[in-house]
């Protein structure tokens, strides 16, 4: 994992919010070691890898999908970047990573392509 991804207690943060707003769970389990996989040489890269760490079988117990995006806006702005692409489209690509119908690396050229600095 690298220094730049964002903590496991953010994720777990994030999740909690995700559950409660979009899951109508009060107290999610904890996530797992969901950090140890995430990787990348690029703040693109990691918000990916990041993403699929977070939609991998078993990595959340509830709302995966709102986790992974807010998730992703997170990692991006810990590193410095907006997102700047509607939240429909950045939740079907989301879907779509987690479908398999896209890989990490597209995702990530996706991110690239809408990511502002700030």
């Amino acid at each position: 994992m690298s220094s730049d991804v964002i903590s496991l207690e953010a994720v777990r943060f994030i999740n909690l919010v995700a559950a409660r707003r979009f899951a109508g769970a009060a107290t999610p389990p904890p996530p797992g070691d969901v950090l140890s996989s995430v990787h990348g040489d690029s703040p693109y890269r990691r918000a990916a890898s990041l993403t699929s760490a977070l939609l991998a079988p078993g990595a959340l117990g509830v709302a995966a999908l709102p986790t992974a995006l807010l998730a992703v806006c997170c990692q991006l702005g810990h590193e410095g970047y907006s997102l700047f692409a509607p939240q429909g489209a950045a939740a079907g690509m989301i879907r779509e990573l987690a479908g398999g119908s896209i890989d990490v690396d597209r995702f990530a050229d996706w991110l690239q392509d809408r990511a502002v600095s700030t």
